[in-house]
């Protein structure tokens, strides 16, 4: 089954503009992406099919984070990744900080390791980052002090695993949200551009027709009377769907239509066989995902790098 059209109730209280975390400013990261209390340890229930599944963890979470990463890297023109156990340094050719860098998921890792990593990466002369998990982090503090890297917001990485959660969203009325095809690249990245308002070289650069066709990889463009309201990108391996890239232009914000958007990327996961869905979430997009049933397991500490 496939859904064409969604909809989902206004929600005003939201800029509706995340993919996770970027903004023209701080060039922060492209993910379906203020937070409450810290949610370490927290442990959700996976629903597939009505019936009770494996219990999702933040330990689950964040390697469905790394591996989608890698995942992505692979495919980007100027991309490269170099792994050591528990971390990962990427570079995506982009010059935007947090999608150049470091991410660490074993915080128990030797700084002397993820220092490595960060000398690769800070030898493209890229602006680049350093994420880190919530736990045990106080080596990779004073690691981030020594290089003089700027600590940015915290990143809340959130789960979605019932699906029943998007029957709200399948009504006849809203945003016509489709499919994108490779070719149509250019359009996904256009969408970006007005949703974060930033220049469009830079998602042009990263949502190349290569990256649109990379398997588990699909795009959206959501559009009213013909007109682009919102996008976003899904990305399903094995047994999750990630989330990025959800954005609304300014003039379209306020309707629903950056929620509809991520309800047809999850809803498309799961039936690709996904049983549950990530993402990690901007200030502007944290209360959309945690209306629409997304759930905080932990908050991922992130550096930027001073040049």
């Amino acid at each position: 089954m496939t859904y064409d059209t969604v909809k989902i109730e206004p929600d005003r209280s939201s800029n509706e503009h995340d993919n996770g975390r970027c903004g023209p400013s701080t060039g922060r990261q492209l993910t379906a992406f203020l937070c409450g209390p810290r949610a370490h340890g927290t442990r959700i229930l996976a629903m597939a099919n009505d019936s009770p599944g494996m219990t999702i963890d933040a330990d689950m979470a964040s390697q469905a984070l790394l591996d989608t990463w890698r995942h992505l890297f692979a495919f980007l023109p100027d991309g490269w990744t170099e792994n050591e156990s528990g971390a990962f340094a990427g570079v995506s050719g982009v010059a935007l900080p947090t999608l150049n860098g470091v991410w660490v998921g074993d915080v128990g890792i030797a700084a002397e390791t993820v220092s490595g990593l960060l000398d690769r990466v800070e030898a493209t002369g890229l602006p680049y980052c350093l994420q880190v998990r919530p736990r045990g982090t106080a080596h990779l503090r004073e690691l981030a002090a020594r290089r003089a890297m700027i600590s940015d917001d915290d990143v809340p990485l959130m789960a979605f695993t019932d699906p029943s959660a998007l029957d709200a969203s399948r009504h006849a009325e809203g945003p016509v949200i489709r499919e994108l095809q490779p070719a149509e690249a250019g359009r996904h990245a256009s969408a970006l551009a007005a949703g974060f308002e930033a220049p469009v070289e830079f998602f042009e650069q990263l949502m190349t027709p290569r990256v649109l066709g990379a398997p588990g990889v699909r795009a959206y463009l959501g559009e009213v009377d013909g007109q682009p309201v919102t996008t976003a990108l899904g990305v399903t391996l094995g047994a999750y769907v990630g989330i990025f890239n959800v954005a609304t232009p300014p003039e379209c914000r306020g309707h629903g239509f950056g929620a509809a958007v991520t309800a047809r990327a999850v809803t498309d996961g799961l039936e690709a066989g996904a049983t549950w869905s990530w993402l990690q979430a901007s200030p502007s997009g944290y209360r959309i995902y945690e209306r629409r049933g997304f759930r905080t397991l932990e908050r991922w500490h992130c550096w930027i790098a001073a040049n």
